[in-house]
């Protein structure tokens, strides 16, 4: 496996429109055996978004259990939404944000106007899923020792040589890229929770609906998804990245001690 620096990796979409920062994701990730949370920033980096701040930019997020299609009742706290909900081992929670602010990307000298579709899974273990999200990464169930299979998908389709990432909260990175049949296969050597991610990007103009059913017009139509999930087995956890504030908020503070 090669290492790499998950900034290289994640986050095209997001030169601009989150202040310079790259690798935005969201993901699921349980804080205590009870508390489950859906966090905004860089898992691998533990910088979390904030409210005032880039949380805020979430106005259509929802979620739901693909066990029974419940839907998930999400609230914005400091640097989280709380999820009231607790899944069993088979479940799947989804959440996604169709309605995320249409943002301006410089790409190769010109300012085009972003449409980014951001999306995550968590999963109670690593048995077969279907996808259900435009960009999906699921498990495949099939697992040798400490490695395990998945499966990356777009629009219901396996999506080959695609660049997925293994993320850990000790701030690993690790890339492969996805076979014919859209899978990939990483090792989880470590207790703790994974974050597998992916993006996709579709250069091609169109025009959505916003939530007061306005139209709105963009350049480019971008996907991320995240799959995330906790391994109780192996090596004991290393220790989490150091806790970073994003950049918006360094600043907010800075002019607040002026």
């Amino acid at each position: 496996m090669k290492r790499r620096f998950s900034a290289l990796l994640l986050g095209y979409g997001l030169l601009s429109g989150i202040g310079g920062a790259q690798a935005h994701q969201i993901w699921f990730e349980h804080t205590s055996p009870q508390a489950l949370v859906l966090h905004y920033g860089e898992y691998d980096k533990n910088m979390l978004e904030v409210t005032p701040g880039g949380l805020d930019r979430f106005q259509a997020l929802k979620g739901w259990s693909a066990q029974g299609a419940t839907a998930l009742k999400l609230e914005r706290q400091r640097d989280a939404f709380t999820v009231a909900y607790q899944p069993a081992v088979q479940d799947s929670l989804l959440a996604a944000d169709p309605h995320y602010p249409i943002f301006e990307l410089h790409e190769q000298g010109k300012k085009l106007k972003a449409y980014w579709t951001p999306a995550t899974r968590w999963v109670g273990d690593l048995r077969q899923r279907q996808p259900v999200l435009e960009l999906d990464i699921v498990p495949t169930g099939e697992e040798e020792g400490a490695t395990a299979q998945f499966q990356v998908f777009y629009q219901q389709k396996p999506l080959a040589d695609q660049a997925v990432l293994l993320e850990t909260g000790p701030g690993q990175v690790f890339t492969q890229t996805s076979d014919a049949n859209g899978k990939v296969s990483f090792e989880l050597p470590w207790q703790g929770t994974y974050v597998v991610a992916a993006e996709y990007k579709v250069n091609a103009p169109g025009q959505r609906l916003d939530p007061q059913q306005q139209p709105q017009a963009y350049d480019v139509r971008s996907f991320s998804s995240t799959l995330s999930f906790h391994r109780s087995t192996g090596q004991a956890p290393l220790p989490r990245a150091p806790s970073q504030l994003p950049a918006s908020e360094k600043a907010r503070l800075a002019k607040a001690s002026d």
